[in-house]
């Protein structure tokens, strides 16, 4: 089973992740993240360091998505078309297709390595790279091509989408900046922050991705956006709503409260 956590720069995905994990390790083992499975498919997790396990993960992703380049070759090439249309430097469109390669080769590798009692959590995964394509300064998203993004995209058995504020996602990028934000002016970052929550907004809601996703807000209200998702009727969006509660604080947790949302 592969969890894809999604969201804008700075909406708590790794937070959420770190805590998940931690929550997992203290029960005992069951849930992986995704670049761990990925290192230990090639007996490297071994390796601490982590700007070289980062480097592997990185080859390994590309590797894959070259050897399973039939599978996803309409996106690839949608990918390709829509990077090398936007008005950005050469080598960014290059590190930005890189980076969505890498996203799908990890997907694969998951896919065909992961059993069914494995979870496996996905952060910056496929979905994700809806921001890589989508999310510039200089440039509209168009719904049209997010919606062919959505049908082309291979998708992950569950979704936890992190929605903050974009006051406070405002804030945060302003101090943390962003690489495709190079002057960091106030007025870009606003524009780069709505672009994207405007991307994630319109991905959850198309057709082929709703049912599988749950909605987490900044107050950590859980959203779930699929109809008739409770456990006992998918027993996958239960697992993942079990999961998203496994990281919050035990202080919270009582007061996590569930609503059906019917996107039209």
């Amino acid at each position: 089973m592969q969890i894809e956590l999604i969201g804008c720069t700075s909406a708590g995905k790794s937070t959420l992740t770190r805590s998940i994990l931690q929550s997992s390790h203290d029960k005992g083992p069951g849930i992986l993240l995704g670049e761990d499975f990925v290192l230990e498919q090639f007996r490297l997790n071994w390796i601490k360091n982590y700007p070289l396990r980062k480097l592997l993960v990185n080859m390994a992703g590309l590797f894959a998505s070259l050897l399973t380049w039939r599978n996803n070759r309409e996106f690839y090439l949608f990918a390709t078309q829509l990077l090398f249309q936007l008005p950005i430097p050469r080598l960014e469109r290059f590190s930005l297709l890189r980076n969505v390669l890498k996203k799908i080769g990890i997907y694969e590798i998951i896919r065909f390595r992961s059993t069914d009692q494995q979870v496996i959590l996905v952060d910056e995964g496929v979905l994700q790279a809806a921001h890589n394509l989508f999310v510039h300064v200089s440039v509209e998203v168009k719904t049209e091509e997010l919606s062919t993004f959505a049908t082309l995209i291979p998708l992950p058995d569950a979704v936890i989408y992190l929605r903050q504020p974009e006051s406070l996602l405002i804030d945060r990028t302003m101090k943390r900046g962003h690489r495709r934000i190079p002057d960091g002016t106030y007025g870009k970052v606003v524009r780069f922050v709505k672009q994207a929550v405007a991307t994630f907004d319109k991905l959850v809601q198309h057709p082929v991705v709703e049912n599988r996703v749950l909605v987490v807000d900044g107050s950590r209200d859980v959203i779930m956006t699929a109809k008739y998702a409770s456990e006992q009727d998918d027993p996958i969006m239960g697992l993942a709503l079990k999961i998203i509660r496994s990281g919050f604080t035990s202080d919270t947790t009582d007061t996590v409260t569930e609503e059906i949302m019917y996107v039209e």
